[in-house]
């Protein structure tokens, strides 16, 4: 029995060690072998047994206190142990499981069923995909793009092609999980693990499972794991997905319709992107068939394709309900039934599917409404930001309880998040504002929405329509008719719950009767913009809750009736920008400028005045420090209104110089153009002798300026941007020294076509300019040197030091067309921060202001001219050494001007 004991204490050790064993390898996501479980199961009879016979061999012992011992009895037990040793010596035997106590890992390589790609830009965006996942530099790969472009057609084929390479060992397996709209972490983990086989527990938490998934994965080494259809981010670590790095080879591939999903998770975005026109009608062809034989069935068909708007999932939806189909007339309904989007075509609900989803999965009615919003505008429209924003802000869509600032931050929010799961794109432009677009499919499928669901709208933009047929339905919230070609409009449409009304962009000659607004009460925005309107109707007085009134380039626009704006009490912003009502404080028949200065809650206002006396009598009013924004136009022409969004005046074929008053400004001005002007320098503007919000100051093509301030002036001291374009009689930039304070948060100075100008400024003044990072000089044809020598400018110069020159925020020195320029400047020239040196068309230009003991460190960009540059004289072979190892761009100097 001793032997036995020790035996059965050896097999205990031993199965406690087996079951630590299986248990790691659970943790690990294995599972025991078949062999393993049985051995346990033997084990656990054994100890049964063994102690079976423990428990006999003590009672036979305790037997009459072992006086009268039953020796037959004691035999039997002494046999059944013997067994029992020879039994439990042959599972210490067997349970060595010198092969591992886990069954092999599936290496989860399945093939998956899929289309073929199709087209030259998928298979650009698959090589791109396939080279990350290969490549050692991206770990985890973001594909996106819209519902239905193809982003899982092209990761089903990479997956195929890379799991069927099994001898390139490029990954020990690969995974593929599909994770859909409604996975939380649990649900994910889950997924995962029924993928991997591993045995997860109804009780395990997120934690425990977790473990269990990092430890399958980590023992599969390189693998590359496929998440596709993701809807909001997850943290891989949480999940239990080690993170991919260059020491293990492993890659995260995930698909989703939400580029912010890649930020967060540090992966690579790739989008996928529509196929071109070409590529689509040849997609398109292959999937209806050989039927398309006639031009005339031809022609419908390239029009029914276009309509599919390069969308692969639309193509194959739309073109497969048209396979044998060789009836013109049946291509001509299909044609005429997609371009009303109005859903009664066959198979257009199957294309909407994924995009209607895209759409239900915003949950949030805010942000829903505000997608169906941008589908007032018309096809390919780009929509500015600023205006989508304030749209909704005044439709009520945004809880207006915040700041204004709340309200537009709020907004951009809203926004990010439908460019993000690609409701809508980006389309910015090149002056960096910000415009999005709704991609046509989409667009077709929120009309199709509105039709049906609140907001009600009623959505004919772009169609050329000449007329309306058909009246309004009573219950509708919003109506765009912008971009048509409607000349009159009529009657007393009764739309009580109409909230946004879009009429811009038609020759709109006439609105009849008078009284035609009259039955809109609810109207908060109205958009009569780039109509030929020659009175604003009565009734537009009637529009008590409206907010927005947009009269933008309303050129035949005649008669502003008095009397209406202060009837609309709750108006926050009117803009008549290019309108040819001029606003004036002359009495007549019309509305004078009294009446918005005497409104109470305008915040944006963009309006001409019609004399410049006009608007220097209410310049000092405390009206602007109330304005969100303000655009004044003053004067005969009228630049292009910025494009970001600012408080400026536009000052334009005046004569400021005849002037008996000093000019004014109000505070809030934050940028000033002066154009075509006649002025002698910016004295005349005294508020900028004080503290304001002017950052921006451009003067272009003004006679009689022979210099912009003069000594002691401590004129623009928070100006950030100068520019000073075609001022033929400028002979300098400042006259003598001016105050410490002049120009002295200036960030920026662009000086263009001032034929007069010698020298910029002297190094005394630009001493004083430690914001300034950019300087720009360009076709001042008698311009001899950029820092000017102060004798020569009439300053008197303090000593007799040479001089240096400290720029220590310069990032940028243009220097363009100066064909008199000999040098920039003559003393020690120090820029550590200058980043990017122009220089082209300087021909007596010989040396830079740069010596081996102060050279540029910073300096990334050389552009020019590349003979100018070879030609340089340098002060020592380590400068050109310097200057030699910097990346240039040649180009002439007329593409560094005009390209």
């Amino acid at each position: 029995m001793e032997t036995l004991e020790s035996k059965m204490g050896t097999l205990i050790a031993t199965n406690n060690d087996i079951k630590r064993r299986v248990e790691f390898a659970e943790l690990q996501g294995g599972s025991a072998s078949n062999q393993v479980t049985h051995w346990l199961q033997e084990v656990e009879s054994m100890e049964r047994k063994v102690s079976d016979t423990q428990r006999d061999f003590e009672e036979q012992k305790n037997c009459w206190k072992g006086v009268f011992p039953n020796y037959y009895r004691r035999r039997k037990i002494s046999k059944k142990s013997s067994i029992l040793i020879g039994q439990v010596d042959e599972l210490i035997t067997n349970g060595k499981f010198e092969n591992g106590v886990t069954e092999p890992l599936p290496l989860a390589t399945n093939e998956i069923p899929t289309m073929p790609i199709k087209g030259k830009t998928a298979e650009l965006t698959r090589q791109e995909i396939w080279n990350c996942i290969l490549g050692t530099e991206k770990r985890i790969i973001g594909v996106h793009g819209m519902g239905g472009v193809g982003k899982t057609t092209i990761m089903r084929n990479i997956h195929n092609d890379l799991s069927q390479q099994s001898e390139s060992k490029h990954f020990d397996c690969f995974i593929w999980i599909t994770v859909s709209n409604d996975v939380d972490v649990n649900k994910l983990q889950r997924k995962i693990a029924k993928e991997l086989n591993i045995d997860m527990k109804e009780d395990d938490d997120e934690d425990g499972a977790a473990r269990k998934i990092f430890n399958a994965l980590k023992r599969r080494k390189k693998f590359l794991l496929i998440l596709d259809d993701m809807w909001k981010q997850f943290d891989l670590v949480e999940v239990g997905i080690p993170l991919p790095s260059e020491e293990n080879g492993c890659k995260v591939v995930l698909t989703t319709r939400d580029k912010g999903i890649c930020g967060p998770m540090q992966a690579h975005a790739i989008e996928v992107r529509v196929l071109s026109k070409d590529e689509s009608w040849e997609f398109f062809k292959n999937i209806v068939g050989g039927v398309i034989l006639s031009k005339d069935i031809e022609n419908l068909a390239k029009g029914v394709a276009k309509e599919c708007c390069n969308l692969p999932l639309a193509i194959k939806t739309v073109g497969g309900s048209m396979c044998g189909v060789d009836n013109a007339a049946v291509w001509m309904d299909a044609l005429k039934d997609l371009k009303e989007a109005n859903g009664g075509f066959k198979g257009i609900e199957k294309v909407f599917t994924p995009l209607k989803f895209s759409y239900t999965r915003l949950g949030d009615t805010l942000l829903q409404y505000c997608f169906l919003f941008c589908s007032l505008y018309p096809e390919d429209h780009k929509i500015s930001a600023n205006e989508l924003i304030k749209n909704w802000i005044y439709e009520g869509l945004i809880d207006k309880r915040g700041t204004r600032e709340d309200n537009i931050n709020k907004g951009h929010t809203i926004l990010d998040q439908l460019v993000k799961v690609s409701m809508l794109e980006r389309c910015d432009n090149d002056e960096g504002a910000r415009f999005v677009k709704m991609h046509d499919l989409i667009r077709d499928m929120a009309i199709d929405i509105t039709r049906a669901e609140n907001p009600r709208s009623v959505i004919y933009a772009g169609r050329q329509l000449q007329d309306l047929s058909s009246e309004f339905p009573e219950d509708a919230e919003r109506i765009s008719l912008m971009d048509n070609d409607i000349e009159e409009l009529s009657g007393e449409p009764n739309c009580q719950h109409l909230l946004t009304l879009f009429l811009q962009e038609n020759p709109l000659q006439k609105i009849s009767p008078d009284s035609y607004f009259n039955h809109m009460c609810s109207l908060r925005v109205l958009n009569l913009s780039f109509t030929h309107i020659k009175s604003l109707p009565n009734s537009v007085s009637n529009l008590k809750n409206l907010r927005a009134l947009h009269l933008d380039n309303t050129r035949e626009l005649r008669v502003f009736p008095a009397g209406i704006i202060p009837r609309l009490s709750h108006l926050e912003e009117l803009t008549m920008r290019g309108s040819r009502w001029k606003w004036s404080s002359k009495t007549g028949e019309g509305a004078g400028i009294e009446e918005i200065m005497n409104s109470t809650r305008l915040a944006i206002l963009d309006i001409h005045f019609q004399e410049l006396s006009d608007f220097l009598q209410h310049a000092k009013s405390n009206k602007w420090q109330t304005m969100k924004r303000f655009c004044l136009a003053i004067g005969r022409f009228v630049l292009p209104t910025p494009t970001v969004e600012c408080s400026f005046v536009d000052i334009r074929g005046c004569d400021l110089i005849g002037e008996e008053n000093q000019l004014l400004l109000p505070d809030t001005t934050q940028q000033l153009f002066i154009s075509v002007c006649q002025i002698s320098s910016l004295w005349h503007f005294t508020r900028l002798l004080h503290k304001s919000e002017l950052y921006r100051c451009k003067i272009v093509s003004c006679k009689n300026m022979e210099y912009l301030m003069a000594e002691e002036e401590p004129l623009l001291p928070d100006i950030k941007e100068l520019e000073i374009f075609d001022i033929p009689e400028l002979l300098v930039l400042c006259k003598g020294i001016p105050s410490p304070d002049a120009l002295k948060s200036l960030e920026s100075l662009n000086v263009f076509s001032c034929d007069k100008l010698k020298y910029l400024l002297p190094a005394r003044l630009l001493q004083q300019l430690r914001c300034l990072k950019s300087i720009s000089v360009s076709c001042c044809t008698q311009m001899k040197e950029i820092v000017g020598e102060e004798e020569e400018m009439g300053i008197t110069r303090e000593d007799d030091n040479k001089a240096m020159l400290i720029l220590s925020q310069l990032q940028k020195l243009e220097i363009i067309a100066l064909q008199e320029l000999k040098g920039i400047f003559s003393g020690v020239f120090i820029c550590n921060a200058l980043e990017t040196i122009t220089i082209a068309y300087c021909p007596e230009l010989k040396k830079l202001p740069f010596s081996v003991d102060n050279l540029p460190c910073a300096l990334k960009e050389i552009k020019g001219e590349k003979e100018w540059w070879d030609a340089v004289e340098w002060d020592h072979p380590r400068t050109r050494a310097h200057f030699d190892s910097i990346p240039k761009m040649w180009r002439s100097w007329y593409e560094q001007i005009y390209i």
